[in-house]
């Protein structure tokens, strides 16, 4: 049976107290939407509607390598009229799901539950409890059989008895596309909004002897809208929460849970320590038995077993082996690969280079555009020259190599195999394998020497 989503996404989001559209706002470093849009994957689709305002370039732009069709809602008169318009291109044979994009935090496991329950009905409501309903519509279920849902009131229109009602509609709602078609046509705006709207569907489907089943889920922080800033901090909470369930259910230990913060995707092996004050961002793949120290920040990075990131260092877009040392205070950015059994130690700094097994840079240095061999030792306050003010280049170091403190590698330059470098040299030209350079001024002491006066 085919599938279509439709999500509306077209609200201004008032409430915000921002120029950003709503459905862009971050909930663990992924926008709304991009949450919505993500939940449903799994489904295979066949087509995903996201209905939008009128000024909705931002968000058009801000969602990329997805296969969407977008659906303009010239104006917000209702969820009613959102629906509508997304409609027309949808087989009437075909299935519809309607979310909605202020809604990040449902997730694969509920609407799959969702979608197996109530399949002899006519339309499915997804429906939550909470002990402050204020804002929500208020579910009146069939006194008869209390599975199915007679109406749906808006707050606005609620009486102060129905008012007291605790479980909620989400506005989550699945059905025969042609159902929504032959329906939503009949919907009117006579309320208190004059706004035409989607919850009116229930009542004008019991009318017509249609049954509405209604899924109830204790999950309330997964169907929960977020219209305003308070909100959205509740929702980052409690995300962050779940994803620290997950690194603790695949073995991980989290030496202060609350400090540890996911804004991606993290796939760790057994027996990984994470210290406090920890960021991981974009995707993340972690060996067994590593350590994480604290303040520590990674973002799209590998890191084989054994290894211990040291505190406060920042890795990115990089790879680091088995059994490295990096850290503490130490940047390892864009492009940059380290073999097993690297030391990079304070205060040093790597970019878009590679490490050889063995090789150590302990304190104070910067490596960039570099390849580095193997057994390789780099002197406190080494750096490599990479950029003439107008291009970057490289250099090479070979295996076995022995760079004293201080010196200052000029690229384009290749340092031979075996070659030791003197402390406080300036290098720039061509060597030998095995060979001692030293590019420094010569000594000079002038004996009985006075300073002026």
């Amino acid at each position: 049976m085919k599938t279509h989503i439709i999500i509306l996404a077209a609200g201004k989001g008032l409430r915000m107290k921002s120029s950003l559209p709503k459905v862009l706002h971050k909930v663990g470093n992924l926008s709304m939407l991009e949450h919505v849009i993500k939940s449903t994957k799994f489904l295979n689709p066949s087509s995903v509607n996201v209905v939008v305002g009128k000024n909705s370039k931002l968000i058009q732009d801000s969602i990329i390598n997805a296969d969407l069709n977008w659906v303009v809602q010239d104006k917000q008169i209702g969820t009613a009229d959102a629906v509508k318009i997304a409609l027309p291109n949808i087989p009437d044979e075909d299935h519809v799901l309607i979310l909605y994009g202020d809604t990040p935090l449902i997730d694969e496991t509920l609407i799959s539950q969702f979608l197996s329950e109530g399949s002899d009905s006519d339309l499915r409501v997804l429906t939550t409890t909470t002990n402050n309903p204020k804002g929500y519509g208020r579910v009146i279920r069939d006194t008869k059989k209390l599975e199915y849902i007679s109406e749906i009131i808006e707050e606005l229109d609620a009486s102060e008895e129905q008012k007291n009602i605790t479980e909620c509609n989400t506005g989550i709602m699945y059905a025969n596309a042609n159902f929504f078609k032959t329906f939503t046509s009949q919907i009117e705006n006579q309320n208190a909004k004059q706004e035409f709207y989607l919850t009116d569907i229930v009542n004008i489907a019991n009318q017509n002897n249609k049954k509405v089943f209604g899924f109830h889920t204790h999950d309330f922080e997964k169907v929960s809208g977020i219209n305003d800033k308070f909100q959205l901090a509740q929702a980052e909470k409690y995300f962050q929460t779940l994803q620290r369930k997950k690194l603790l259910s695949n073995g991980a230990t989290l030496l202060d849970m609350d400090s540890i913060f996911i804004r991606g995707e993290v796939d760790i092996q057994k027996d990984v320590t994470f210290d406090a004050n920890v960021i991981i961002e974009g995707k993340v793949i972690i060996g067994e038995n590593v350590q994480i120290q604290s303040n520590v920040k990674l973002r799209n990075v590998v890191i084989a077993r054994d290894t211990v990131i040291k505190s406060n260092t920042i890795v990115e877009d990089s790879e680091i082996g088995t059994n490295c040392r990096v850290g503490p205070y130490a940047r390892i950015r864009p492009n940059s690969c380290l073999d097993s059994d690297v030391t990079v130690g304070n205060f040093v700094e790597v970019k878009s280079s590679t490490i050889g097994k063995n090789s150590k840079a302990s304190h104070l240095s910067y490596i960039g555009d570099t390849e580095i061999g193997k057994e390789v030792n780099v002197g406190a306050g080494t750096i490599t020259c990479n950029y003439d003010g107008v291009n970057k280049h490289k250099t090479v170091i070979k295996d076995n190599v022995f760079i004293g403190s201080d010196s200052q590698l000029v690229a384009p330059i290749t340092i031979e195999e075996g070659v030791t470098i003197a402390a406080g040299s300036t290098i720039t030209e061509g060597n030998y394998k095995d060979s001692l350079i030293i590019g420094r001024a010569r000594q000079v002491v002038k004996k009985d020497w006075k300073r002026p006066k």
